[in-house]
Formats: C-alpha cells, sequence, structure tokens
C-alpha cells in the first residue's frame, strides 16, 4: 500500500512540474496598461500621419508605439503614439483632431489615451 502511495505521489509532483511552465508565462497580449482597441466613427476626414481617411467607422487598435485604423479587417492608416495618463477616466471612446489632423485618441473607461506623434 506504501508503494502505491508513494507512485501516486510521485506522479502527481511530476506533473504539477510540467504544468508549472504553462502557468507561469507571461502573455503580453493582455497588458491593459499598454493597448486598447475600439470601434470609432470618424464624422468628417482627417488626416493621421499624412494618410487621408474618409468619413466611416474604423476599427482603432493601438499597441504600445503605434495606433492602427482598420476597415474589413485591413490597416488603412498607422501613426506612432505616446501613451499619456489623464487624471480622470474617459466617458467613452473618442478621436480629438486638430483641424483636420488627429491628435489624440481616447479610450471609454480608461485613464490612459495617446497623443499621435506627427
Amino acid at each position: 500500500m506504501t508503494r502505491r502511495w508513494i507512485t501516486g505521489v510521485m506522479t502527481v509532483l511530476v506533473a504539477l512540474a510540467l504544468a508549472l511552465p504553462l502557468a507561469a508565462r507571461v502573455d503580453k497580449s493582455k497588458d491593459a496598461k499598454s493597448a486598447a482597441s475600439a470601434s470609432m466613427d470618424l464624422l468628417s476626414p482627417a488626416t493621421l500621419a499624412g494618410k487621408q481617411l474618409k468619413a466611416a467607422s474604423y476599427a482603432v487598435k493601438v499597441d504600445e508605439s503605434k495606433v492602427s485604423f482598420l476597415q474589413n479587417g485591413k490597416v488603412v492608416a498607422e501613426a506612432p503614439v505616446t501613451w499619456k495618463d489623464s487624471s480622470t477616466k474617459a466617458q467613452y471612446s473618442s478621436i480629438v483632431t486638430d483641424g483636420n489632423q488627429i491628435r489624440e485618441i481616447h479610450f471609454g473607461g480608461k485613464t490612459r489615451y495617446v497623443e499621435v506623434s506627427q
């Protein structure tokens, strides 16, 4: 009986040792501080890093260093960005323009936003 018990304990320990690397793996795609995405509407034409965007709905994705505007799964414009901190959470996702140039992108429910580098 002790032999079975030792075999059972050893089996559990080996299984835990094999599972440990999987549990310790870091998934960078879930880093909420430096990544965001939202569906946003441009109500009038705008420019992003020299690329003219039509008034339309876009999927906006931001990672640590760049923003991408997508339509039908295809990237139509990209630009480098800098993450900034705000003192309050944005009530909704929005695009801030200066003239027709996109300057900032805020994401609903988040205090961090991006400033577009021109």
